[in-house]
């Protein structure tokens, strides 16, 4: 089942068990936690997407001027999607643009607060600059922009969403794009959602 670009690109992905969940960062010194968690990000998106119809979706905070840490990154004056292309990774040539919300059940929530996004094709540097920014975010390294995004396969029906320098989740349609990813990468899997995995990828 492939993916389709739009406000609701994600409804299938987050009603699919077929979800790894990997954990990034090993702990140790501070800048190890955070090249350790970059690394395993990079390692895993390699191996859960093809070259081939590499897409991020990129979704800007409504305001960036409004987050505690905006003077600190210097986001008073412009857009995330300014910022982003800052570091390297330009949206204006879109694939789509639509806005929507962030997670499941923002639409219930009254004081949640609709992003835009943006649906770009992507270089794998481009990728490692979204991969990057993901695991940044939370651990303070820089630069960083304020921005979240996801690496998507459509055609295969996967998304690679590095949350942060914590953990990284894997999602596909069907079983089978995912559980390669199982056996081979079992070590990295958060224990503490072991054993529903084990269930669903070995039951």
């Amino acid at each position: 089942m492939t993916l389709t670009l739009g406000p609701d690109w994600e409804r299938n992905l987050w009603a699919s068990p077929h979800r790894l969940r990997f954990g990034l960062n090993e702990g140790g010194a501070y800048l190890t936690m955070f090249t350790t968690s970059y690394d395993r990000a990079r390692c895993l998106a390699r191996a859960a997407l093809p070259t081939d119809g590499l897409i991020g979706v990129i979704a800007a905070y409504p305001d960036p001027r409004t987050d505690i840490r905006a003077e600190q990154h210097g986001w008073m004056g412009g857009t995330g999607f300014d910022y982003l292309e800052e570091l390297g990774v330009p949206t204006k040539a879109a694939l789509a643009t639509w806005k929507g919300y962030c997670w499941p059940g923002d639409d219930e929530d009254d004081e949640a607060e609709l992003w835009v996004h943006r649906a770009v094709n992507l270089t794998w540097d481009q990728a490692d600059i979204l991969i990057w920014n993901q695991v940044a975010q939370d651990i303070g390294i820089g630069p960083v922009a304020p921005v979240k995004s996801k690496l998507v396969n459509l055609a295969h029906g996967v998304s690679v969403d590095a949350y942060d320098d914590r953990g990284m989740d894997i999602t596909s349609i069907t079983k089978e794009q995912t559980a390669g990813l199982y056996d081979q990468f079992r070590s990295w899997l958060l224990d503490y959602d072991r054993p529903l995995m084990k269930e669903i990828f070995e039951g």
